[in-house]
Parts: structure tokens; sequence; C-alpha cells
């Protein structure tokens, strides 16, 4: 199977899921590529950190099935959202005060 080449931003999931099945290597070097390329997209300080927990998750769901990685990704997901949601709070809390945000 040969996966078409989309538009940037355009995501086929039945070509991704066709690769995964009729080669598996082929499937990670792609998907390592594409999350390469969208690492590099943002800012410096934002790519360090995409490039950090993107290799942070690989070293943890090394040598899990795919439903494992599932939940590492979703673990990571939630305290993600735990600590944007701690940082909202001291915003929220700073803004009551009248304080002037840091630069």
């Amino acid at each position: 199977m040969r996966m078409q080449q989309n538009k940037p931003g355009d995501f086929d999931f039945d070509d991704w899921a066709g690769l995964y099945i009729e080669n598996p290597q082929e499937f990670e070097a792609r998907r390592q590529t594409v999350l390469m390329l969208e690492i590099a997209r943002g800012s410096a300080v934002r790519s360090s950190t995409a490039h950090d927990l993107l290799s942070t998750f690989e070293t943890v769901a090394k040598g899990c099935s795919d439903q494992e990685r599932m939940l590492v990704a979703a673990a990571m997901m939630m305290e993600s959202v735990q600590q944007l949601s701690a940082e909202l709070q001291v915003l929220k809390e700073a803004l009551k005060r009248g304080d002037r945000p840091v630069q």
C-alpha cells in the first residue's frame, strides 16, 4: 500500500492504518518524521518542550502494547491538563488582586 501525498495538515486515517498493518517499520519511520516536522514548526522553547515530552513518552511506552501506549499518553495528557489548570488558577487569583502580568 502506498500512502497518498496529502496537503500539509491533511490526515488520512485509512492510509495510516493500512501502512501500520502492512509495514509497521515504515509506519514508525513516517510517524517519527511527521512528529519531528510538527515539533520543528513551533518556537524554540515550545519545540524543546515538545521534544522532551515526546522523548519521555517514548521512553515510558517502549515495549508496551498499543493499549498500554494509549494509557501512557492519556496519563501524560491528564498531568498536562492538571498543570494547566493550576497555572490558570494562579492567573485568575492574580487578576482578582489586580496584579500586572509578568513579562
